[in-house]
């Protein structure tokens, strides 16, 4: 009888796993992920075998900033990661490592500041940053991987260019290892700004669009941007 009487209780009492409910905005938020690491993941697969990686590099991190503004910055980083885990078996693991160091970092990066409301200027420098470390380091892989000194190249080929430069005008003499340094740090970083400052501008008017609002952008850039147009906010309040 004290079995039974045990055996009922305990069939009595609810089950903690059965009556846990996975909460929807997370499993909404699961889903989104999921679907944005494979929209991510297919667009890098075209853009590599179809050599559009110039054209399409613009578009890349869309997808891990759409997961960060409308799920938090942790599913930005989690999106980012499950395209790397996606590309692993698409295109192997070197083409997954170049996709994390030269996009998805960025991405997720830049997805993390936009959340926060970083500003304007803030954005572009940190953004360029993260843009060079992942270069330097896509360059370190690639050295290894092909078993070739990368950067002797590079500074090789600027060193070309220097000297051609230096015969054009008329100075005499070679540069020197520092001044090649300079010149290859100084390429890195004016590439590594303006491909962020464009980024910046561009994603504020295709987010603007979806809904999603990035902040204004500064008043020297809305100038030069704007110049001899009509904002269009400006012209929204003129219609009202």
């Amino acid at each position: 009888i004290a079995c039974g009487a045990a055996a009922t209780h305990a069939a009595a009492q609810p089950s903690p796993r059965r009556d846990s409910v996975y909460p929807l905005d997370k499993t909404q938020t699961l889903v989104e992920t999921a679907m944005l690491a494979a929209v991510s993941g297919l667009a890098y697969l075209v853009s590599t075998l179809l050599k559009l990686d110039g054209s399409l590099g613009y578009f890349l991190p869309l997808p891990v900033v759409l997961a960060a503004l409308r799920g938090g910055i942790a599913a930005g980083w989690r999106t980012m990661t499950a395209t790397g885990f996606l590309l692993v078996v698409l295109l192997g693991p070197f083409r997954s490592l170049s996709y994390v160091l030269i996009h998805g970092l960025l991405a997720a990066s830049l997805a993390t500041m936009w959340k926060a409301k970083a500003n304007f200027w803030v954005v572009v420098v940190v953004g360029a940053a993260v843009r060079m470390a992942g270069q330097m380091a896509y360059l370190v892989l690639s050295s290894v991987t092909l078993n070739e000194n990368l950067f002797a190249v590079m500074m090789s080929n600027v060193y070309a260019m220097l000297d051609q430069i230096c015969a054009a005008v008329g100075a005499h003499g070679s540069p020197s290892t520092m001044a090649i340094m300079c010149v290859v740090f100084a390429l890195l970083s004016v590439n590594a700004l303006c491909y962020v400052f464009l980024l910046q501008v561009i994603y504020r008017f295709i987010l603007q669009s979806m809904g999603y609002s990035l902040g204004p952008l500064p008043a020297i850039v809305r100038k030069y941007l704007f110049a001899g147009a009509v904002e269009p906010s400006t012209a929204e309040a003129k219609l009202a």
